[in-house]
């Protein structure tokens, strides 16, 4: 399995393409209205020129007068460099506008940064009142596995991310192994916990770990979250959010466990954002009801709906069929659950405001997709990746709005073959 070079070398392969295609100088800006260049992108609008990874979207709700605005994170790399790109929307997702840059010195000279996550804080935690912006992304990741050392750094606003300040180191990993994609939550007791997927135990390809703070400073009994006997099996790239009545909800991909898809979503909750049970337990598989099967890269978010829970939206990479294959709504769907708490759904499929005619798998083409239900809680904003015009040039931030009750996506047919020739 290559997955953990393939993601090692996203910002690699990503620069190169970025100097190739002359974007090594290109200026922080928001694209002209229209302006899309590739023939993959079936609906959405182009976010920003430049290069990006991991987008992420935030709903300020804990910020006063700014409350309501909608931020987007994304990663990037410019003059030898990783670092991350915020844009700001103050009419709902409707359009984006860039707002600041977080410069981590730990990213520069082609050391750079990717997998991402954006936060903001829903309660004081230390010296950090409710509303500080919280980023954290993979610094260091380097081209070579045998000599990088990568950490993830947290960074604060106290501004609704104008500018941006260094926290503290949430992990250092050892010379080779990589720690990727920070996931954070506040726990019942108050300590901001964070998730991340780890490739330093011997024992396991990689593996959840979970972390927790009281100040976000220091860092404090790291334990393993989730794991497999079976060494090849990766558990990874969570995402959380807590539901209304206090129970926390995980999503996660697991791959080489499934012999059919490589890497599957699953679900588990908590009631304290802390204890999440037996880590050998993978959880409950996420399926739709018409069989299609989320595929990689998974995040979540929350939306209201007529359950007091709210309704759940699952972005993924891709939709594979319930025997194999491609289902009809892979680049086309994401899925919703009405009804939070029942993990086994019914998940169905609904159109995403974002769709691509073809996706089959890269470090580019909807990986880590991120979505984000509108004020009025009808719709849902929807970001993700895929190269703007060719394979291998830049990967771009695509973006659209579109309503979370969108009907069936695409009835459920006999699979198309699945094109193993790429994949994660």
């Amino acid at each position: 399995m290559v997955y953990r070079k393939v993601r090692a070398l996203l910002v690699v392969l990503f620069s190169a393409a970025l100097v190739a295609a002359g974007f090594q100088h290109a200026a922080l800006s928001a694209p002209a209205p229209g302006d899309v260049g590739t023939q993959d992108v079936d609906k959405g609008e182009l976010l920003r020129v430049g290069g990006s990874s991991y987008p992420r979207l935030v709903r300020l709700e804990n910020s006063g007068e700014a409350n309501g605005r909608v931020l987007s994170s994304m990663t990037t790399y410019r003059d030898n460099a990783g670092f991350a790109v915020i844009f700001e929307s103050r009419d709902d997702g409707k359009t984006f506008q860039p707002l600041s840059e977080i410069r981590d010195p730990a990213g520069e000279d082609t050391k750079g940064m990717c997998c991402s996550t954006l936060y903001e804080l829903p309660q004081q935690v230390g010296d950090m009142p409710a509303g500080t912006l919280l980023w954290a992304g993979s610094a260091g990741i380097g081209s070579d596995e045998d000599e990088r050392r990568t950490s993830i750094r947290v960074w604060r606003s106290d501004d609704h991310g104008k500018t941006w300040s260094y926290l503290s180191d949430l992990v250092q990993a050892p010379v080779g192994p990589g720690v990727w994609e920070p996931e954070f939550t506040v726990s019942e007791q108050g300590d901001l916990v964070a998730f991340y997927s780890d490739d330093s135990d011997p024992k396991h390809d990689q593996k959840l770990v979970q972390v927790r703070s009281s100040d976000g400073r220091n860092w404090t009994d790291v334990k393993d979250m989730l794991k497999n006997d079976e060494f090849t099996v990766r558990p990874g790239m969570s995402g959380v959010r807590k539901l209304p009545d206090g129970t926390y909800l995980m999503v996660y991909e697991v791959c080489n466990y499934d012999p059919v898809h490589t890497c599957t979503v699953w679900i588990r909750e908590s009631s304290d954002g802390w204890d999440w049970g037996d880590p050998y337990d993978l959880g409950t598989e996420i399926v739709s009801d018409t069989g299609g099967q989320p595929l990689g890269t998974p995040t979540i978010a929350l939306a209201p709906g007529p359950n007091p829970n709210g309704r759940l939206l699952l972005g993924y990479q891709m939709l594979g069929g319930d025997n194999g294959g491609w289902a009809p709504g892979n680049g086309k769907t994401v899925m919703v659950n009405d009804n939070p708490e029942d993990l086994d759904g019914p998940w169905k499929e609904v159109p995403s405001p974002v769709q691509l005619s073809y996706n089959q798998g890269s470090s580019c083409r909807n990986f880590s997709p991120t979505l984000l239900a509108t004020e009025d809680g009808e719709s849902m904003i929807h970001v993700t990746t895929d190269f703007e015009h060719y394979i291998g040039g830049p990967c771009e931030a695509f973006y659209g709005v579109g309503p979370i009750d969108g009907g069936t996506a695409a009835a459920k047919s006999e699979p198309r073959p699945m094109d193993t020739r790429i994949g994660r």
